[in-house]
């Protein structure tokens, strides 16, 4: 295996961490003399994931006068804080090892899952559905056709399936153009085909084999989708900050924005810290995002994480604000609790030891239970508002995750070609 591109990119990311503001005015709190040791965490961010930590950690060897960072892999060590430094006199050193020595058993020991983050997805799958229409028995999804639909003898052909009036459209104008009478239904039954065709969607992903160059893949596609959602939200926010015509179209943007990404962006970061915690070296590559991403989480003008930033709490405070703005149509903002007269629950009855296959049966009954039942599905969102300032910062977070998606597809890649060489 050829690691010399790997140790490269890993020198490089610790690099660019240790010119990280916080990590020099971290160093300047912290006097170091030659020979000294500084830890760097194996973990930034509070995951909310099951993984456990690696017990590999990147290490960095103090030189004066100041030099290239000597960058070791110790073992041993237990500790919380982003950072540590240990004198080189300490009894208590953990276990080093030149980072050069670690590579080539962390490549052998990678496995094939990881590489599904560059896995390129083969949109090729042709699937069929009953279309019950004696005219044309099949409607068939064949994302290869270069039209929305094609009318053939015994089938409709669509590329997609996802706005069914388009779809009609073009159906519709290609029987009339060739002079069939439209049967009876067929827009019916094809909307019903067509959400049997969605029942069973379903794209091929093909991981790289060694020697291959990674096409663009899984996470390429999800950076685009990022970047456009960004973008929309750096508008939104700034129409929001700055007097728009209409700040509460601009606001319900932000919101919404800012939901989705907290739910789908977060997943698969927990997916990439997952990976990081199993194979460390990915986390080793991509070192400077990750405490940037850190960073971008702690500056977020919010206090429910005392130690690490959370993506629970990221998310749940998102979600409320959302939440608030959406879901609350009424005007109650606390629960509503009403005294009732005792002859309003009159002739209370309970029923137990039913049946096991219907033990849905042992319940208490009164009079209006029927009634209560409907009462009782009322909700209410939790009230919860967040300042613009957070929704301003809260762009650094979506900056700083993009940049962590990009590098870790960035060196996954390169990883995926030492595997190859």
């Amino acid at each position: 295996m050829m690691t010399n591109e790997v140790e490269s990119s890993i020198v490089e990311s610790v690099r660019r961490l240790s010119q990280h503001p916080d990590f020099v005015a971290w160093r300047a709190s912290e006097p170091a003399r030659s020979g000294d040791l500084v830890l760097i965490n194996n973990s930034f961010v509070f995951r909310d994931v099951k993984t456990n930590k690696a017990d590999a950690f990147l290490s960095l060897t103090v030189r004066d006068p100041p030099a290239e960072p000597d960058i070791t892999v110790a073992r041993g060590a237990r500790f919380n804080l982003d950072f540590k430094r240990m004198a080189a006199a300490s009894t208590n050193l953990p276990t080093t090892a030149p980072l050069g020595v670690e590579i080539t058993p962390q490549l052998q020991q990678l496995g094939h899952l990881v590489f599904l983050l560059i896995g390129e997805v083969q949109d090729t799958e042709v699937i069929q559905a009953t279309l019950n229409s004696q005219a044309f028995p099949l409607a068939v999804w064949d994302p290869s056709i270069p039209e929305l639909a094609r009318v053939e003898t015994d089938r409709i052909v669509v590329s997609r399936t996802d706005d069914e009036d388009a779809i009609w459209g073009a159906v519709a104008t290609q029987l009339t153009a060739s002079g069939t009478e439209i049967p009876d239904g067929l827009r019916d039954t094809l909307g019903i085909a067509l959400d049997h065709l969605q029942d069973q969607a379903v794209a091929r992903v093909r991981i790289p084999q060694p020697g291959e160059d990674a096409p663009a893949g899984i996470t390429d596609a999800i950076l685009v989708v990022l970047r456009e959602q960004r973008d929309e939200y750096k508008a939104a926010v700034s129409a929001c900050a700055g007097g728009a015509a209409t700040p509460g179209a601009s606001l319900n943007d932000v919101l919404r924005i800012a939901y989705n990404f907290a739910s789908d962006a977060t997943g698969y970061l927990r997916l990439i810290v997952s990976i990081c915690d199993l194979k460390p070296i990915v986390l080793w590559g991509t070192i400077a995002e990750h405490y940037a991403l850190s960073v971008a989480f702690h500056t977020l003008p919010w206090s429910r994480s005392k130690l690490k930033p959370s993506l629970k709490n990221y998310h749940q405070s998102i979600a409320d604000a959302r939440n608030s703005a959406f879901h609350n149509l009424f005007p109650f903002r606390k629960s509503l609790r009403v005294a009732l007269p005792e002859a309003a629950l009159a002739a209370p009855e309970l029923q137990i030891f039913s049946e096991h296959a219907k033990k849905s049966s042992n319940q208490l009954t009164y009079k209006d239970k029927e009634l209560v039942d409907v009462l009782v599905e009322f909700t209410r969102a939790r009230e919860r508002s967040l300042t613009t300032s957070f929704w301003q910062r809260n762009l650094d977070v979506m900056n700083a995750t993009i940049s962590l998606f990009e590098r870790t597809n960035e060196f996954v890649k390169v990883l995926a070609g030492a595997r190859a060489a």
